[in-house]
């Protein structure tokens, strides 16, 4: 369902810059967990600028708001207003404007990472059946990569199975970290085994860091500090050997907000994991 003409135009993601944000397509068979590795770093072009009389793209980063995910948002303080406006219409009105033909739906930061293990569970099947039955009411407009109750990994493991076998979701959706763990710690290794097994195409989005959190004031996480996260996560997987096993099994990874210094540090985090293993 995914193709080269992949985009990012959700206006309702806060590491967009503007209205829309461009990404560029960048594929680094190196950082693969599969044969696609999009590194998507945001830019200014004018909306305009993609708008088509035939819709023909393929919008990987387009979020969503479930109303009990938003509701629960609202309740711990962590809900803005780009996600309390959010509405289908609004979505449709940007797919428009910016020339998408589909839009891959997918839960906003934080997902329900801060939520015990019980409401993460819930909030989590609410939000992907949210999405399949939006996917259903407007045929072949949304497209659904599901949302885990990660850090919960046998909940998220039951997830993945109801998601892609039940929902037919087209992927699943996590974010870089979760609090003081990256993608690549063994902790995660039974979800990317079970990803593995699957073939499964992982659309990854970047997170706050326990870490990393207000480290230079006045500038906002998504300006720098995602970007960064991302590429933190990337090489967390190249070290630990997660990218090549799933490279060998043919899991198809997408990165949102990737880094500059991700193509700056190209040569030490393909040639330093070698030398570690020697």
């Amino acid at each position: 369902m995914l193709d080269a003409s992949k985009r990012s135009l959700s206006a309702v993601c806060g590491c967009a810059s503007g209205s829309f944000a461009v990404t560029a397509v960048s594929r680094r068979a190196m950082l693969a967990c599969g044969t696609s590795v999009l590194a998507a770093a945001a830019g200014g072009f004018a909306a305009k600028s993609f708008a088509q009389s035939a819709p023909r793209r393929i919008d990987v980063h387009h979020h969503l708001a479930s109303p009990s995910w938003l509701q629960t948002m609202k309740l711990i303080g962590v809900d803005n207003p780009l996600i309390v406006n959010w509405s289908v219409q609004k979505s449709l009105n940007d797919m428009e404007a910016g020339g998408v033909a589909t839009a891959i739906l997918s839960g906003n930061v934080p997902q329900v990472r801060p939520l015990a293990k019980e409401a993460a569970t819930r909030i989590a099947r609410e939000s992907n059946e949210y999405a399949k039955q939006l996917a259903m009411d407007y045929p072949g407009r949304f497209g659904v990569f599901a949302m885990l109750p990660l850090p919960y990994i046998d909940e998220s493991l039951r997830e993945i199975a109801y998601a892609l076998d039940t929902l037919k979701a087209d992927g699943i959706g996590v974010l870089t970290n979760y609090g003081d763990k990256w993608l690549g710690y063994s902790y995660f290794e039974p979800i990317w085994d079970e990803l593995n097994r699957r073939k499964a195409t992982v659309h990854t989005h970047p997170a706050d860091a326990n870490c990393c959190v207000n480290l230079v004031q006045g500038i906002p996480q998504t300006a720098v500090e995602w970007g960064a996260d991302t590429t933190r996560t990337i090489a967390s997987l190249i070290f630990s050997g997660t990218s090549q096993k799933c490279r060998d099994k043919g899991v198809d990874a997408i990165f949102d907000a990737a880094d500059r210094n991700l193509v700056n540090r190209e040569n030490a985090l393909h040639i330093l994991p070698r030398l570690n293993s020697t």
